[in-house]
């Protein structure tokens, strides 16, 4: 597929002392645009776990020292496009280490360290080399080692530095050391020296050239090694990377098309599919317009510049001859050039703001960027407890995750059940009505309202191109299509989806089961399914399958309406003084685990024949890929659940629970999988039998279609105004939990419905919003924007 064109350069990488990197993070941020720094190494960072900084443009990872206080520790900033995968945190007393391993063409991982070496300790050849052994067969590590040995420019060695010197001869290692001192003591007895130096273990031909660097305000100057390593900048895979010829584009499908191409047994629909694809995406990389690459680097203001002249020549004076004047000179400029620095990065910040607007999106984009937190996926934990890192690995590992998640509940139903439903599947279908055909007319009107800006599937096709279709290739869809139903066979390519993964809140990012799974579908089966969705809510509805109690996923249904018919029921209560013991089930993967054959029996209750086969096609043989960065993991099996990310999934989760059991003296409340059981009576023991009496039921049913009912996670509320408690209530032989409130649909029930609970949390959160909002909210932003970001926060 296209992908931008870069120009291949030498790997540069940025080593700093920074002496506390908060007060100069403007000052790097300058110079790491300005030598187009790709790696910054950073030692003494004086971070903490809860005060690290942002730079951006690059990822950063940081390694604090191990008593949490903010002293010592060490930073890697890397290039948000260049392929990497970050490695554990090294924090011990005496090193401090972050790394990343960079994923370079012969597949041979490097890995790039950051380092720092506090002073004050005893550091020996053993320090060193666990920590070198931690970075794989092929390393380079740089920073402020704190290490003096002549091997590397210094008048003479420290202990450390034979310690250091003697781990590099005994592992056969070689140092790199910049030609000029990067230390420089204020007090005039101690001279220049080398402190900040490489270390490294790197094939003979990749050529290194290490620099000294004066440009930054620290006791440290910084250094800048470029490395012979050329590493492809990490472009995800599009077929419109740049802008497309629509016209030609147009010219090119109708070219291509033929509208006589047969289409009369199932083999005939998957080579259909697969030509109508190819030539979409053929289309697309020969429109695709020449990719002119523009520098979008600022320019540093000539004002600056002359500071940073200015700069170099006294600091270069004051190096040489050591004048106190020359010192104070030396940092009036530093002090000139930071709110300089900070002045100018300020008013493009202004700049920037005022342009915002809601007529070209501008404003909504950038209160996404605020509010969303760009997380790198950190290295996971396999089952036997060994860390996975690399991004194919990561991929394999949540797809094993998934793949077991896609799989039905380890729940056995009654022999007679099974066979029941084996037998009812088995039977032969009665003759019925063929499916409905669809139009061209149908199909535009669906494609003109699909989103633009959605992700495609695995084909890269997307809701765009769609868009931009030809009416030739809007023929042959609807003559595509009108097989589909026709045949009741669902296209294989079709059936294939790329998921990515989304980490939950408030989880640890190193178990796999912490990642939600969004699935990507192609688009030209997403459009099929809304047809197909049109065709089977009026059976169902007919058939009065969707019960009244569902509110999930129906036309002119909402989570408002249940809210309300919940709140309504549970007040009427409290009006009349009864106990209100209402349970939330919480239904285990419910979308994920669907049983397919339960599904399927309940579907040929009402579907007629041609629909019936054609939802027993769609569900087989599914199969995904995990997406990681650009990496994939191996293809795996579907063997439960319903699709995600499909717009059937929903009807058919529906069809599915429809007939979940319902008593004349509970209240039940269903919303997709949210579902509640409600009892209201004077006597608080017989609203918890007539409870007690549903659940059981309800146990029953489960076991009978392999649904799970997650006992520990689920709630029992008793509302209620009086002070007497409610009898516990027990599911499957497992008492639920009780609580004072509980959160269903977005709102904190508290047992005496006052909402407190809910409108505290609720201006926690907006309060957390209205904080990352601030930027905006306190800049020049025009008084009209703010007003609507206020009110849309």
């Amino acid at each position: 597929m296209i992908t931008n064109p870069n120009v291949n350069h030498p790997l540069s990488i940025f080593s700093w002392n920074a002496n506390g990197l908060r007060q100069h993070i403007n000052e790097l941020q300058h110079i790491l645009l300005e030598t187009n720094t790709d790696i910054a190494l950073i030692s003494e960072t004086h971070f903490t776990p809860n005060t690290c900084a942002k730079i951006y443009g690059f990822n950063g990872y940081f390694s604090c020292h191990p008593d949490g206080t903010a002293h010592a520790g060490a930073a890697i900033y890397i290039k948000l496009n260049i392929p990497h995968h970050s490695l554990t945190p090294y924090s011990t007393p005496h090193i401090q280490a972050a790394s990343v391993s960079l994923v370079v063409p012969n597949n041979i991982p490097i890995t790039v360290s950051a380092v720092y070496c506090p002073p004050g300790l005893i550091t020996t050849s053993d320090h060193f080399s666990n920590y070198f052994s931690t970075l794989g067969h092929r390393f380079i590590s740089g920073g402020d080692f704190n290490s003096k040995n002549p091997a590397w420019g210094n008048r003479s060695p420290n202990t450390r530095g034979r310690a250091l010197q003697q781990c590099i001869n005994n592992k056969n290692y070689s140092s790199i050391a910049p030609p000029g001192p990067t230390y420089w003591p204020s007090h005039s007895n101690r001279h220049p020296d080398i402190l900040d130096i490489f270390v490294k273990k790197l094939p003979s031909n990749i050529h290194s050239d290490l620099t000294n660097l004066y440009d930054l305000s620290s006791d440290h100057s910084p250094t800048m090694l470029k490395l012979g390593l050329n590493v492809p900048p990490q472009q995800r895979e599009s077929l419109t990377p740049s802008q497309l010829n629509w016209p030609n584009f147009k010219k090119l499908i109708n070219k291509d098309i033929k509208l006589s191409i047969s289409l009369k047994t199932t083999d005939d629909i998957n080579v259909a599919v697969n030509l109508l694809t190819t030539s979409i995406q053929k289309a697309a990389l020969e429109s695709a317009k020449p990719y002119n690459h523009t520098n979008t680097k600022k320019q540093t203001p000539y004002h600056i510049k002359s500071l940073l002249a200015e700069k170099r020549r006294i600091r270069n004076k004051w190096q040489t001859f050591k004048y106190p004047n020359d010192k104070v000179k030396l940092n009036k400029l530093n002090n000139e050039i930071k709110k300089a620095i900070q002045l100018d990065r300020n008013q493009s910040y202004n700049n920037y703001v005022e342009s915002l607007t809601t007529k070209n999106s501008s404003l909504w984009k950038a209160t996404k960027s605020l509010l969303r937190l760009n997380q790198p996926t950190p290295p996971l934990r396999n089952e036997d407890n060994s860390w996975v890192i690399t991004d194919t690995d990561k991929a394999n590992i949540l797809a094993q995750h998934l793949e077991n998640s896609f799989s039905p509940h380890d729940i056995q139903p009654s022999h007679s059940q099974l066979k029941i439903v084996e037998e009812y599947l088995e039977a032969p279908l009665p003759m019925s009505m063929p499916a409905k055909p669809t139009s061209p007319d149908e199909i535009n009107t669906i494609i003109k309202k699909i989103p633009t800006k959605k992700s495609p599937g695995h084909d890269l096709i997307t809701n765009y191109i769609v868009k931009n279709l030809p009416r030739k290739a809007i023929v042959y869809l609807s003559h595509l299509y009108n097989a589909i139903l026709r045949l009741s066979f669902f296209p294989n390519s079709w059936k294939h989806s790329i998921v990515i993964l989304i980490l939950k809140p408030n989880k640890p990012p190193e178990n796999p089961a912490s990642y939600r799974p969004i699935s990507l579908l192609p688009t030209l089966s997403k459009i099929f399914e809304k047809i197909l969705l049109k065709r089977l809510i009026p059976l169902a509805t007919e058939a009065n399958i969707i019960p009244h109690t569902q509110f999930g996923f129906r036309a002119h249904h909402s989570t408002i309406h249940q809210l309300h018919r919940t709140v309504d029921k549970i007040s009427n209560a409290l009006e009349k003084k009864e106990f209100c013991p209402t349970v939330f089930l919480d239904v285990s993967q419910a979308f994920d685990r669907v049983w397919h054959e339960g599904l399927l029996y309940k579907l040929k209750k009402f579907l007629p024949a041609p629909y019936f086969l054609l939802i027993k096609s769609y569900l087989s043989d599914r199969s995904f890929k995990v997406r990681l960065n650009n990496s994939y993991s191996t293809s795996c099996r579907i063997s439960a659940g319903v699709p995600q990310g499909s717009d059937i999934a929903p009807f058919l989760y529906s069809v599915f629970t429809h007939d979940i059991p319902k008593t004349p003296f509970t209240f039940l409340g269903t919303y997709a999988d949210d579902t509640l059981i409600s009892a209201s009576h004077q006597d608080s023991g017989t609203a918890c039998r007539m409870i007690q009496s549903h659940l059981n039921m309800i146990n029953l049913w489960t076991k009978r279609w392999k649904i799970k009912i997650n006992e520990t996670k689920s709630t029992h509320v008793t509302f209620t105004l009086r002070k007497s408690v409610c009898p516990p209530v027990t599911f499957n032989n497992q008492i639920i939990p009780s609580s004072d409130e509980v959160k269903y649909l977005g709102l904190i029930f508290d047992k005496r419905l006052n909402w407190n609970s809910h409108l505290k949390q609720k201006r926690k959160s907006v309060n957390s919003r209205l904080h990352l909002l601030r930027p905006l909210l306190k800049s020049k932003l025009s008084l009209t924007n703010k007003l609507i970001r206020y009110t849309n926060r």
